[in-house]
Order: structure tokens, then sequence, then C-alpha cells
């Protein structure tokens, strides 16, 4: 097989059987589509999860790997290259979080579907508090905010998680470490009365929206490189849209279709998603058809592990090698 290859990624692919039913994925594993695949797949390389209290999402731990960027590389800050904003040092969003039962959790920021108006109406009533910390706020877009350092003596000091692994989770184990912690709880804490009884929340709650009441902070924004470049592409993305860039291993195609179900909640939806990757991507990879005539890579990504598996255009007459259909879209190390 072509050492470019194009590789199909599929964020949330290895999923959680407690949430989606071990019978129903079970069922799933044995889709005319993914049985014939896993007929002509080998697991080349696989990944569990960290040796910490909550890992980073699989999908994003691959991609810093196939695109070359540091292991701290924050993706969603390279949503900066992308955005143009000069001199952006961090990414921030805006997040409504909810009271869970003895805790607060993160609800999926799609659902906040916040207006260019009123995010920078709610932008400009906290900018003053970060300019008094040394910080410039930027809202580029309603979902997709910037922090610049204006003191070079004070930058922040974090050690930050991924929004997207945090989302539907207690955000204890998810909270930014580091030297400036406490500096960054403080002006959340801010940020978070100033909008308490904000005319935009207010609005919102007549409207029985959900109120944007925090601000999650994504991770610092790399240095440029055709990696970043790439990841930035990514992570301007549509949620549950199909994206491809280009990498020096070739053609890489993200479907998030997977992600945005389980970012939803929906585990009815994620099936239909499967389905449908079944159907399409699956049975064509199987028969070596159309751009993986001449063989393919897929990354399953679950929520901190990932396995990849190249995918030969030919049967492998090894028969007593190939792996279980089942056995592939369990996530590696986790406790079942």
């Amino acid at each position: 097989m072509s050492a470019s290859a194009p590789t199909l990624l599929l964020p949330a692919s290895l999923a959680d059987p407690t949430w989606l039913g071990a019978d129903r994925l079970a069922a799933l594993a044995s889709e005319p589509g993914w049985a014939a695949l896993s007929r002509r797949a080998r697991a080349i390389d696989q990944d569990g999860p960290e040796d910490r209290p909550s890992s980073d999402p699989g999908h994003e731990r691959w991609l810093r790997r196939r695109l070359g960027l540091p292991a701290d590389a924050a993706l969603a800050a390279c949503a900066a290259l992308a955005d143009g904003v000069a001199q952006a040092a961090w990414r921030v969003d805006p997040v409504h979080l909810h009271v869970g039962r003895d805790h607060l959790v993160l609800t999926d920021p799609g659902l906040l579907a916040l207006s260019d108006d009123a995010a920078a109406e709610l932008a400009r009533a906290v900018a003053p508090l970060f300019a008094e910390d040394g910080l410039a706020l930027e809202a580029r877009s309603p979902s997709r905010w910037y922090l610049r350092e204006l003191d070079p003596q004070r930058p922040l000091r974090l050690c930050t998680r991924p929004l997207a692994g945090a989302v539907g989770r207690n955000i204890d184990a998810w909270q930014p470490t580091g030297e400036d912690a406490r500096r960054w709880r403080r002006l959340v804490n801010e940020v978070q009365m100033t909008w308490h009884t904000h005319p935009v929340n207010a609005r919102r709650e007549a409207e029985r929206l959900p109120t944007v009441n925090s601000l999650w902070i994504e991770g610092r924004v790399p240095a440029v490189g055709t990696g970043a470049q790439a990841a930035a592409r990514l992570a301007v993305r549509d949620a549950g849209g199909l994206l491809e860039v280009e990498t020096d291993d070739g053609p890489l195609i993200v479907d998030d279709r997977l992600l945005a179900a389980q970012l939803a909640g929906d585990p009815q939806r994620w099936v239909e998603s499967w389905r449908a990757l079944d159907a399409s991507a699956f049975s064509s990879m199987a028969r070596a058809e159309g751009r993986w005539h001449g063989g393919a890579r897929l990354v399953l990504a679950g929520d901190a592990g990932w396995r990849e598996l190249v995918i030969a255009p030919r049967a492998d007459w090894r028969f007593w090698r190939r792996p279980d259909a089942a056995a592939l879209l369990a996530e590696p190390g986790a406790t079942r």
C-alpha cells in the first residue's frame, strides 16, 4: 500500500458501551460494511488513556502526532491561524455550565447558538476585566474568542484541557493547572458575576435558551507551521461535518458525525451515523473502490484512546491473523 494512501479519522468511533449499550455495539460490529472491512484490516498502532484523571480525547492526541505538533499543543487554539487573529496567545470559548447532582457540568457549546451581536455585547462587558490584568480579549466569532498578552512580563502560565473532552462531564478534573491557575479562576469568577445579570442573558432566559455564564480556556496558540496550518482548518470546521486536509503523510479526511452525536448525548443519532458510514466509507474501503483502490488507513478514536488500522487493497490470505470485528471497536486500555 502506498505511504500516501488516504487516511480517514473517525472521532468518537470507539464508543463507551455503557453509554451506547453493549448489545447494540456488538450488533453494529456485525454490520456488513464493517464486517467486510475488518477482514482486510490490520491494527498497526494504538494508544490508550493516559495515566491521569482525565485524558485528552483520542482523536486530538492522534492528530497532534500526525501533524507533528508538540504534545501539549491545543488543536482548538490553532483556529487563530485560520481566523487571522494577529498575535493571539490563547483561545477561549464562551460556554454554559449547568449544575449537576453535586458539581458543574459543561454543556455542548453547539447548543448556545450565540449570535454575532450577542457575542460582541458579552465580550465588551468583560474586556476591561482582562485589560486590567494585562490581557486583550477579542471575539472573532460567536464561538471562538482569543486573548492577547499585552505585558510580556506577565504571560499566562497555564496547563489547559480541551473543551471537547469535558463536554457533559464534571469539570473539576478538566480545570487549568499551573502557576497562574488561581489568577485564571479569579478572572473567570469576575466574568461570571458580570454576565450573571447581563441583558444578553436576560433575553436568552426569556427565550428559554441556555445562558452564557462562563469562559473556557482551550490552550495556547502554537507557532505557525505546516502542521499548525492543517490543524487550523480542522479547528474551524463545522461540527458534524466532513473535511479533508493535505498532510506530509498524504490526504487526511476527518468525519465528525459520530463526535457530534456523542457531544449531543444522542446514542440513536450515533447509531444512525455509524450505519451511514457502514453503507458508504466502510463498504467502499472493503471493496477497494474509488479513492480507496490502493488501500487506506482508518483511525478509530474514543474518549481517550485511538487505534490505527491499515486496510489492504486485497484480502489477506492469512485468515488466522484477521482481527475480531468487535474487538477493533474497544478502546485500547479501557476497562470494560
